[in-house]
């Protein structure tokens, strides 16, 4: 037996030291590949074990093509490669016994061949997902805000991706767009372990796609084959890719390449796509074509019980019930702030073990209240109002038409903007589709206007008491 270890470290050894030449990225075989070890060879296959913790989904498919030309020229001919968890037991080759030898004064025939029983092949899908288990359908809450997007988040769980592709989901930060991801991707893994689900954010897609031009070599196809083998893609916030255009241009032939094999993409960004400036037209009409659901902010009631959700689950019990229902009434920006002002409360009432007061609540939690307060109108908010007062329709404002029956409210639209919210120029400016050159513009035709045209003051005046 101990012969057979060493035989097996021996070879092993040696399809290491192949496999560093067959590739330029040598520091990465001698991490994580180098933690495999040969567990047996039968003659016809090698088993490889990889340990519990490693990446191995990613490593079958960056190095598999490498490892198994490694065997092949160490051995002179080609083994079937078998990957198996550390301390996994393998299942065994039933073999029937062959027949006890007759003694005859015949002479002797040729053996007959060892006929093996037929087994179904181990499968090796397990991967890095990235998913959070804590995100799952069961403890997402579920109002008017979101209803329709956890329905068709749902839909597409059930129907495993047939009922429409890609998912788009899209709303400010904070709503919850994150948690509907891991929860799609972690029911499908609940509903078949073998199913590749891979989620990222568009952040990762992009350095690992910079990292992999980087390399050179065939590094670039290693990194298709790492996205493009998947059963379904998860990408959260797609609107980061924008400006970035190779890595568009990357996303774009992924996305075919996926949508084309029947794989499912579910992507998530904070507007529709049809307003993610400086994106791929390309992609925006593609990001398009399948189902698009929107979150919005969470009402009283729906906030009440997400806090109270999260007690049950942090088992927070020194929290009044008139503390909670205050956070819930003040704390209306996003789901995310939400849970932060509860962290703050509850650790007070950890700390000292007594409830925090409400006075002193409205003394630490000041600057999430004030930042809700200053934040309450959205540009959003702002287009759609000035679409009903001059009668026309949001789309209008942010179309590329200068009709100046457009022009003059996409302006005023712009003014107000600046006036009422914290945007900056630029975040201004991107909002409309349009540079921050173009903002100064209409900043100061407004305010020329302003000086000689009443009705304008007044209606500008009237928007201002709405908003404040």
């Amino acid at each position: 037996m101990e012969k057979k270890v060493q035989e097996s470290e021996t070879l092993w050894k040696q399809i290491m030291d192949v496999l560093r030449t067959l590739g330029q990225e040598g520091e990465y075989v001698t991490g994580l590949v180098s933690d495999m070890r040969l567990r047996e060879d039968t003659g016809t296959k090698l088993i490889i074990e990889y340990p519990s913790d490693m990446p191995f989904y990613w490593v079958e498919i960056n190095y598999g093509e490498r490892i198994a030309e490694a065997v092949s020229q160490v051995l002179k001919e080609p083994r079937q490669l078998e990957y198996v968890e550390a301390n996994a037991v393998v299942e065994e080759e039933v073999i029937e016994a062959a027949p006890a030898p007759i003694v005859s004064l015949e002479p002797a025939t040729p053996a007959q061949p060892v006929r093996k029983a037929p087994r179904q092949p181990r499968q090796n899908n397990k991967m890095v997902t990235q998913l959070n288990a804590d995100y799952t359908f069961d403890n997402y809450v579920v109002g008017t805000n979101n209803q329709f997007a956890y329905a068709a988040a749902q839909a597409l769980v059930n129907t495993q991706g047939r009922a429409f592709n890609p998912l788009f989901i899209y709303g400010n930060s904070g709503m919850g767009k994150t948690h509907l991801l891991h929860a799609i991707g972690n029911a499908l893994r609940e509903r078949d372990k073998n199913v590749k689900v891979l989620y990222e954010t568009s952040e990762q897609f992009m350095n690992s796609y910079i990292e992999a031009v980087r390399q050179r070599g065939d590094a670039l196809e290693l990194f298709r084959k790492r996205y493009r083998r998947v059963d379904y893609l998860l990408i959260d916030d797609v609107q980061f890719m924008a400006r970035a255009d190779k890595t568009q241009e990357e996303f774009f032939h992924t996305f075919n390449a996926l949508f084309e094999s029947g794989k499912q993409i579910v992507l998530s960004a904070d507007c529709p796509a049809s307003r993610i400036t400086k994106m791929d037209d390309r992609l925006k009409t593609r990001f398009s074509q399948g189902m698009t659901v929107e979150l919005t902010a969470p009402c009283y009631e729906m906030r009440l019980a997400i806090l109270r959700q999260k007690m049950q689950k942090w088992q927070t019990k020194l929290l009044s019930d008139e503390v909670v229902e205050f956070l819930a009434r003040n704390i209306t920006q996003s789901v995310r702030t939400l849970e932060g002002a509860l962290v703050r409360a509850s650790s007070f009432a950890s700390f000292n073990n007594c409830c925090p007061s409400i006075a002193f609540l409205r003394t630490n939690l000041a600057d999430l209240m004030v930042q809700q307060v200053t934040q309450t109108v959205s540009i959003a908010d702002i287009k759609q109002r000035v679409a009903n007062e001059f009668g026309i329709r949001v789309e209008d404002i942010d179309s590329r038409r200068r009709l100046a029956s457009l022009a003059h409210p996409r302006q005023v639209a712009m003014f107000l903007a600046r006036k009422h919210t914290n945007a900056s120029l630029q975040d201004i400016g991107a909002a409309f589709g349009r540079d921050h050159t173009t903002v100064l513009h209409a900043l100061r035709n407004v305010e020329a206007k302003m000086e000689t045209d009443a009705p304008l003051r007044n209606m500008l005046d009237q928007f201002a008491e709405a908003f404040a």
